[in-house]
C-alpha cells in the first residue's frame, strides 16, 4: 500500500490510513475540548479560524495551481524554490501586519482581548500547519507517493495526541501550550518529510525564468484573486461575528460541533488529493470520458457515504455530546445535530470545486464561490446579531444559527455549482440521487433507533449501557443500507454487477 502508484489502491491506501488519522486527530479534540471548557476551546479555535482566513486571502489561489501544475507534470527545481519564496513572503507579512503595522485599537477589535504573544503563537501553528505541511502532502501526491504522505500524515497525528495525553495528565493544558505544541509537530514534520519523500518527479536539470512561472501563476490565479479577498470576508466574519455576540463559549459549541461534523468528511478528504491529480492529468490528455466517470462516481459515492455516517449519528446527538464532552456542553447538542448534515454537501462541493480547478475552469469557480460567499455573509449578521437593530430584526440565534445557515445555505450553493459543472463540461446534471438518497439515510437512521428502542433503552447516558443498543442499531442501520444499494445502486454511480463484485469483496454475497 506504501508504494501503490493505481487509482484505486492510492484511494484505498488513504481511506485507511485517513480512518486510523481520524480516530487520532478526534480523540486529540475531544481532550483538548474536555480540558480547556468552552470558553477555552472556543478562543483556540478563534485564533487559528483567524489565520486561517488571512491565509486565504494572501494564497490567492497560487496553492490550487501549484497543485495543479505539480499534477499535470514533472516541474523543474526552480519552479519548487519559487514557490517556497512565496509562502515565506507570505508569512511575513503576516507576522508584519500583526506585530508592527497593526495598530492597538485595530488588533482589539479584530482579536477580541487576545493577546500579542497568543496571536503570534497562532499565526505560525497555522503558517506550518496550512501553508507548508499542505505543500509537502501536494508534493507527495503529485509524485504519487499517497502511502508516504499518508504516513507522515498518521506519525504526525499520533504524535500530536501523546503530547497532548501528557498536558493534560501534567494539567497543564492551555490555549498558549496547545498552540507551542501545534507549531513544534509540524517543524519536526516538515524535517523529517523532506528526507523520507523521494524527489525523484523533480527534474534537476529544468531552466525556467521568474517570469515565465509568474505568467503561468496569473492566467491561473487571476480569477481566484477576487475568490480569495470574497472568501477571507466570508470565514473571518462567521468566526468573529459569533465570537463578538454570541462570545468565547458559543464558538466552543459550534467549532467541537464543526469537528464532529468533519467525521463524515473523511472520505472525501481522504481521496481528494488522488481525485484532483487524476482529472487534471486526464484532462490534460484530452481523456474526458474517463474524467467524467471520476467525477459522477465520486460525485455520488461520497455524497452517500457522508449521508450514511450523518444518518446514523445524528439520532444520537445529545447522548454523543454528554457522553464524551460533559455538562459543559450540554448546549451543543443541538448544534451538532444540525452540523451532522453539513457534510451530506460538503463532500459534493469539494469533489465539484476539484472538478473545476483541476480541469482550469478557474473563473467557473471564483464565480460560483463569489456569489455563494456574498449571499452567506449578510444571512451570518442577521442569524448571529442582537435583535435590536433599527434596520434589521435579527435573531441572535448564536452556535445554532450559524449551524442552519452553513446546511441551507451549502444546499443551494453546491447544486448551483454542479449545475455549473455539467454547463462547462456537456455532462448531464443529475439531482435526483441527492432527494433519494439523502432521505432515505436519514430517515432509516432513525428508524433503525426508533425500533431497537421498542425493547431496548436506546437513552441511557453510559457507555456501558449503550453498547448493546448502539451495535444492534448499527446492525440493523447497516442492513437497511445495504438493501437501498442492492434494489438502487444508481445512488452511489453504480450498477447491480458492481454492487455485487463490492458485496462480494467483503463476503456479503459469495459467487
Amino acid at each position: 500500500m506504501i508504494h501503490a502508484k493505481s487509482v484505486k489502491s492510492r484511494m484505498l491506501t488513504s481511506v485507511v490510513f485517513n480512518v486510523l488519522r481520524a480516530i487520532i486527530t478526534f480523540t486529540t479534540g475531544i481532550i483538548i475540548a474536555r480540558g480547556l471548557s468552552p470558553a477555552g476551546y472556543g478562543d483556540l479555535m478563534f485564533l487559528l479560524g483567524s489565520f486561517i482566513s488571512i491565509r486565504t486571502l494572501l494564497d490567492m489561489g497560487s496553492s490550487n495551481a501549484f497543485r495543479t501544475f505539480i499534477s499535470k507534470a514533472n516541474r523543474g527545481i526552480r519552479f519548487y524554490i519559487y514557490y517556497i519564496v512565496w509562502l515565506t513572503l507570505q508569512f511575513f507579512v503576516m507576522l508584519l501586519f500583526a506585530m508592527l503595522i497593526c495598530p492597538n485599537e485595530l488588533f482589539e477589535r479584530i482579536w477580541l482581548g487576545n493577546s500579542l504573544n497568543m496571536v503570534v503563537l497562532a499565526l505560525l501553528a497555522v503558517f506550518m500547519q496550512q501553508q507548508v505541511w499542505q505543500m509537502v502532502g501536494q508534493v507527495g501526491e503529485a509524485s504519487r507517493q499517497t502511502g508516504r504522505v499518508q504516513l507522515l500524515n498518521i506519525s504526525v497525528a499520533i504524535f500530536y495526541l501523546l503530547m497532548i495525553v501528557c498536558l493534560w495528565s501534567w494539567d497543564v493544558l492551555s490555549v498558549e501550550h496547545v498552540l507551542m505544541g501545534l507549531l513544534g509537530q509540524y517543524i519536526v514534520a516538515v524535517f523529517f518529510a523532506y528526507h523520507y519523500l523521494k524527489a525523484e518527479h523533480i527534474i534537476h536539470d529544468e531552466d525556467v525564468s521568474l517570469p515565465l512561472v509568474l505568467n503561468e501563476y496569473w492566467g491561473y490565479c487571476r480569477p481566484l484573486i477576487v475568490l480569495s479577498v470574497v472568501a477571507f470576508a466570508y470565514e473571518f466574519t462567521d468566526k468573529w461575528l459569533l465570537q463578538k455576540y454570541g462570545g468565547a463559549v458559543q464558538q466552543g459549541y459550534f467549532q467541537i460541533a464543526f469537528q464532529f461534523a468533519a467525521v463524515a468528511l473523511l472520505a472525501t478528504t481522504s481521496v481528494l488529493n488522488v481525485f484532483w491529480k487524476e482529472v487534471a492529468e486526464s484532462w490534460e490528455k484530452k481523456n474526458f470520458s474517463q474524467a467524467e466517470n471520476l467525477y459522477r462516481k465520486m460525485s455520488r459515492g461520497l455524497l452517500m457515504i457522508s449521508a450514511v455516517i450523518a444518518g446514523f449519528l445524528l439520532p444520537w446527538a445529545e447522548q454523543i455530546v454528554l457522553i464524551l464532552l460533559g455538562d459543559a456542553y450540554e448546549g451543543a447538542w443541538m448544534v451538532l445535530a444540525i452540523m451532522f448534515l453539513y457534510p451530506i454537501y460538503q463532500s459534493l462541493g469539494q469533489v465539484g470545486g476539484a472538478m473545476l480547478l483541476a480541469a482550469g475552469y478557474t473563473k467557473r469557480f471564483m464565480y460560483v464561490s463569489v456569489f455563494s460567499m456574498l449571499c452567506s455573509i449578510p444571512v451570518t449578521f442577521y442569524v448571529l446579531a442582537p435583535g435590536n437593530h433599527e434596520w434589521i430584526n435579527s435573531l441572535s440565534l448564536g452556535a445554532t444559527g450559524l449551524a442552519l445557515k452553513i446546511v441551507l445555505l451549502s444546499l443551494v450553493t453546491v447544486n448551483l455549482q454542479a449545475w455549473v459543472v455539467a454547463r462547462c463540461t456537456g455532462w448531464l446534471f443529475d439531482w435526483k440521487y441527492q432527494v433519494v438518497g439523502i432521505t432515505l439515510m436519514l430517515g432509516l437512521g432513525s428508524a433503525s433507533k426508533i425500533i431497537v428502542g421498542l425493547f431496548m433503552d436506546v437513552n441511557a447516558l453510559s457507555v456501558v449501557a449503550l453498547i448493546v443498543p448502539l451495535v444492534l442499531v448499527g446492525l440493523l442501520y447497516l442492513l437497511f443500507v445495504g438493501g437501498v444499494l442492492w434494489f438502487l445502486p444508481w445512488l452511489v454511480g453504480m450498477d447491480r454487477m458492481e454492487i455485487r463484485q463490492l458485496f462480494g469483496s467483503i463476503g456479503v454475497v459469495k459467487k
